[in-house]
């Protein structure tokens, strides 16, 4: 029987218009009525994920798993439950590594994001827009005494980006945690900082077994999370790597895939 839903949200909950449907917010709903707890994972600030939860209904989520695991909030309380940042040291060091790829970096706390790029890149703009957080340049070296982030961002168009990735050296993946969160944005926490991690320290501090946990995703930053749970559901729009660790599939974040996600592990199963 299951006892928790963890749900990815862009591309997963939300439609390409970012909107979710009435059919899934019944579905949540009736989920949440059904005594499951409904945790949203995402690689989203906290400040950001208030709208969506607004959107579902306050009443209908429980935990909210942020910046891809660095941060665990309590959404009835707003408690923190758990958060790993970065340190000053790698914000050095990451910037340094942006310059030597040629892509943008931006890097996200709670409330606000920094860049110390001069030429701000305009998925750095987008990341701030999309988690409505205030966005400034400051050099690198002259960041606010009180700034610890939770993640780094490398942004630029798909190739550039892939590109760039590829000239990262090996000491860089065993520093940080490093994935994919889409086509244009390279995501770059703590190391012990993942979806998977984070779900799993929830499970155990409510009492909930992985067995009893169905998560549903769609990008790289949700392996973890999948591979985590006793049920994973890939949706259609999924990346071909989810797609493959998954052990069930749904219909596209278009077509209400959550709603059927639900439907058929909850309530038909």
């Amino acid at each position: 029987m299951y006892k928790l839903i963890a749900l990815d949200v862009n591309g997963t909950l939300l439609n390409d218009r970012k909107e979710i449907s009435p059919e899934v917010k019944d579905a949540v709903k009736r989920a949440k009525k059904a005594g499951l707890k409904i945790a949203l994972c995402t690689e989203r600030s906290y400040d950001a994920l208030i709208k969506v939860i607004h959107d579902l209904g306050v009443g209908n989520v429980d935990y909210a798993i942020c910046f891809n695991g660095a941060l665990v909030k309590d959404t009835k309380t707003h408690a923190t439950l758990s958060r790993v940042n970065l340190t000053k040291d790698d914000l050095v060091y990451l910037y340094q590594m942006g310059e030597h790829i040629a892509c943008s970096v931006h890097f996200d706390d709670e409330h606000s994001i920094y860049t110390p790029n001069q030429h701000i890149g305009k998925y750095t703009v987008q990341e701030a827009y999309y988690n409505d957080a205030p966005l400034q340049y400051r050099n690198i070296y002259d960041m606010p005494e009180k700034f610890i982030p939770a993640k780094a961002i490398f942004s630029a168009e798909k190739t550039k980006l892939e590109n760039g990735i590829k000239k990262l050296p090996k000491e860089f993946f065993h520093r940080f945690h490093a994935l994919k969160s889409g086509p244009n944005f390279f995501e770059i926490l703590n190391s012990t900082a993942s979806k998977g991690n984070a779900l799993h320290g929830l499970c155990e501090r409510i009492g909930i077994d992985s067995s009893h946990v169905l998560a549903i995703g769609d990008e790289e930053n949700d392996l973890s999370m999948l591979a985590y749970a006793g049920t994973s559901v890939a949706m259609d729009n999924a990346v071909p790597a989810v797609k493959k660790i998954a052990s069930d599939s749904t219909a596209s974040n278009n077509q209400n895939g959550v709603a059927a996600a639900i439907e058929k592990h909850i309530f038909n199963s």
